[in-house]
């Protein structure tokens, strides 16, 4: 295969193609063709060139971006998708540490109706989803089960089954990832992104750290989201704080 490097295009190309490759190999997934690919890539870049000047011209715009103007005619802003399996996920939070659902330090069994039901734990949650819709992920995704007319909490290690919910979580971890990546290469204020490589690790060595790495990761998440949820409660505002953790264990032979 021939190198970027082989066409004169920049060190900056060979990063946005080194960015590319997972995102292709997600299209190839999904079935997403090329054309509609180039799609979805013109319409970010617009949306993004209007985030950084809301007041440009749709010639400026078509300037900076590189997209015709027809194309920005023909743009509109869609609703976006309902985030079921985030929304899920949120409640699991909300029903972990949230006093009038719980049973001493426990998530408390719940009817579905009530001033302290199911149903009043999806509100309070604040998601943009009905109470049966977030029952029914939870539920298929193995967090809950209904015993004797009680919903009751099982894990707070939310694995959706279906590819679009799989999805939802990777994009719920992966937007924020790149966001701040990418805002500290922009010259934003910079925001915390870093990592340990290892590369000449045996099989055994990587899975004992993966290991090792995925509990202290859950100590870590256990305790920020213990702090978030109370300092949210004191004074709940309009900023978005979002911590993750991965591990990453790929055989370099070939």
């Amino acid at each position: 295969m021939r190198d970027m490097a082989d066409t004169g295009n920049s060190d900056d190309l060979q990063a946005l193609g080194a960015l590319f490759k997972p995102l292709a190999r997600l299209m190839i997934e999904l079935g997403i063709p090329l054309r509609d690919g180039l799609e979805v890539l013109k319409l970010a870049l617009v949306d993004s060139a209007y985030e950084r000047a809301p007041d440009a011209s749709a010639s400026h715009v078509s300037l900076l971006t590189g997209v015709h103007r027809k194309d920005l005619k023909r743009f509109e802003q869609a609703p976006p998708p309902p985030r079921q399996t985030v929304a899920a996920a949120k409640v699991l939070t909300l029903w972990q540490n949230d006093s009038d659902f719980l049973d001493g330090d426990a998530p408390r069994a719940l009817p579905r109706g009530g001033d302290h039901g199911f149903d009043a734990l999806v509100r309070r949650a604040k998601v943009d989803a009905a109470p049966a819709t977030v029952l029914s992920v939870l539920q298929t995704a193995g967090a809950v089960a209904d015993r004797n007319g009680l919903i009751t909490f099982l894990t707070a290690t939310l694995v959706p089954e279906g590819r679009a919910e799989k999805l939802q979580v990777a994009l719920a971890t992966l937007v924020p990832h790149l966001q701040t990546a990418i805002g500290n290469v922009a010259g934003d204020a910079a925001q915390w992104d870093q990592a340990l490589r290892y590369s000449h690790l045996s099989k055994d060595a990587a899975r004992q750290i993966e290991a090792e790495a995925a509990r202290l990761s859950l100590d870590m998440l256990k305790t920020l989201n213990e702090l978030a949820f109370r300092l949210q409660n004191e004074e709940e505002g309009t900023h978005l704080f979002v911590a993750g953790t991965f591990t990453h264990v790929e055989d370099q032979s070939s």
